[in-house]
């Protein structure tokens, strides 16, 4: 109980990081720091829960699903997200905020847990020294990881172009910042130093991290295919196909991947457990958290829970193109009233209402629902861009085949006939993402990385959805596909005014 009231306390501590500053980090008569909170080998194991307590992707998916075209304004909807679906996005936009601030409270509560592990102390003569060694550096290692992981994800939204090395990333804060009154206004790092850094964090927890199988904790294979899905964002697709290859392989059976039988208990696990390879990483949703449903309606995922925001008629056309697709029922709840005759029924609006199934909440708790990080999906298409990069493309069109054969029954309907060229090909990669990483936080980045190679101009949505709205298209070029550093950071930090992101 003294170690949890005090993990308790630390975790109270932990404040934000740069942003109105004087408004959190006030040392306060009595607080316990990371001095005081992390003593032992428990303690770091308590505060590595926290870290993982502040992990979280809701942002990222809900921004994604909005701003792009995956969704739609739902039947119910009184004006929630209008302005981001809108394209109205400034330094201001609370969605670039949240994500801003979400990961960078990761990165300091696991600089706090990392700076604290120094205190603990292990007596090279007892007779647990191995053993209390491997654990602490196990738990620095998932630390590590988390610490990466936050990074990078900031880096992905936030710089300009993964690929190049010089441009602007994000703050690179690798310890814990001073209290008031010493204030500490830090710039933008480039994307070479943080890639460095990161790696460095990586290499950390490859050597000691050991085999883990639940995939809702750091294991290798996540620290394996975040390093793919870095090496593809950065552009170096010899290594990215390397790592890809280790999980995404056509030799046989399923590769790693569910069937389509099984593709429903990715995202709705029997019994409250996921055992399924094919899952590399996610994040437990239990009571008293955020619950992802609540970012589509107000109550549950179902017709009288509210939808303020559906499926797209873009998608849903999409899905539907493909009889037998598996995905389709899920993205897509069967329940849904879809118009046959959408493109001229009169009311569009309340007779087309494609209800989100993806995420349809955890029995009791409706508005929760585990959310998958990384899937050995993703492998097969870090795989086959790399193949494509590289010019084999009937190796990538055999990669994607094999994960298009998982999910659409009979299989033989699943084969995609070879690529005229390249555009073809990175488009087929493009349209795959779209169906199979629906409302995973994907296709935002997917349109800025892969849009002018395959001949995509951009956000497109359906005219119905879109028109009343003024909001129909956004084309790869422009700066809204690289978020605004926000506001409270610029106004908070000196130093980073100056490094505002291009048309903010």
């Amino acid at each position: 109980m003294k170690s949890l009231k005090k993990i308790f306390l630390f975790t109270l501590a932990a404040g934000m990081l740069f942003s109105c500053e004087d408004a959190y980090n006030i040392k306060q008569y009595g607080e316990y720091g990371e001095d005081i909170a992390i003593l032992t080998i428990e303690d770091m194991g308590l505060a590595l829960s926290g870290v993982y307590n502040t992990v979280g992707t809701e942002d990222i998916i809900s921004f994604t699903s909005v701003f792009t075209d995956e969704t739609a304004i739902g039947i119910d909807n009184g004006g929630q997200n209008q302005a981001d679906y809108r394209f109205q996005l400034f330094a201001t936009n609370g969605f670039a905020s949240a994500i801003w601030l979400q990961n960078y409270r990761t990165i300091n509560y696991a600089n706090r847990l990392i700076k604290g592990a120094e205190n603990v102390v292990i007596d090279p003569a007892s007779e647990t020294a191995a053993d209390d060694t491997a654990e602490k550096n196990r738990i620095l290692a998932e630390a590590r990881v988390l610490r990466a992981f936050s990074h990078f994800q900031l880096m992905t939204y936030f710089s300009t172009d993964l690929k190049n090395d010089g441009a602007l990333g994000v703050i690179l804060l690798d310890h814990v910042p001073p209290t008031l009154p010493n204030v500490e206004e830090l710039p933008r790092s480039t994307n070479a130093e943080l890639f460095t850094f990161i790696n460095e964090d990586l290499d950390y927890a490859t050597e000691n991290l050991p085999i883990g199988n639940s995939n809702v904790f750091v294991t290798p294979n996540f620290i394996k295919g975040l390093r793919a899905r870095i090496a593809l964002y950065r552009g170096l697709y010899a290594e990215a196909l390397t790592r890809s290859s280790e999980f995404a392989t056509a030799a046989g059976g399923n590769g790693g991947l569910a069937t389509a039988t099984q593709y429903a208990s990715i995202f709705v696990p029997a019994g409250g457990t996921q055992s399924l390879t094919e899952v590399m990483f996610a994040l437990e949703r239990p009571n008293g958290k955020r619950g992802i449903v609540s970012e589509w309606y107000f109550n549950a995922a179902n017709r009288s829970g509210g939808p303020f925001m559906e499926v797209s008629r873009s998608l849903y056309d999409v899905l539907r193109a493909t009889p037998g697709d598996v995905r389709t029922n899920l993205i897509v709840l069967p329940s849904s009233d879809i118009a046959a005759d959408y493109e001229t029924v009169f009311d569009y609006r309340n007779e087309d209402v494609l209800l989100l199934g993806k995420y349809p909440g955890n029995g009791a708790l409706p508005l929760n629902n585990r959310i998958n990080v990384m899937r050995v999906s993703e492998m097969y298409f870090i795989k086959a861009e790399a193949q494509i990069a590289t010019g084999d493309l009937e190796g990538a069109r055999t990669t994607i085949n094999f994960l298009r054969a998982r999910r659409i029954t009979p299989a033989a309907s699943s084969i995609l006939p070879a690529f005229a060229d390249a555009t073809a090909a990175w488009k087929a990669v493009l349209d795959e993402r779209r169906k199979e990483l629906a409302f995973e936080g994907h296709r935002y980045i997917d349109l800025k990385r892969l849009g002018t190679l395959a001949g995509v101009p951009g956000v497109q949505r359906y005219v119905r959805d879109c028109e009343p709205y003024g909001a129909c298209e956004l084309l790869v070029t422009d700066h809204r596909f690289t978020l605004p550093i926000p506001l409270d950071e610029i106004n908070g930090n000196s130093v980073i005014r100056a490094q505002q992101n291009p048309g903010y």
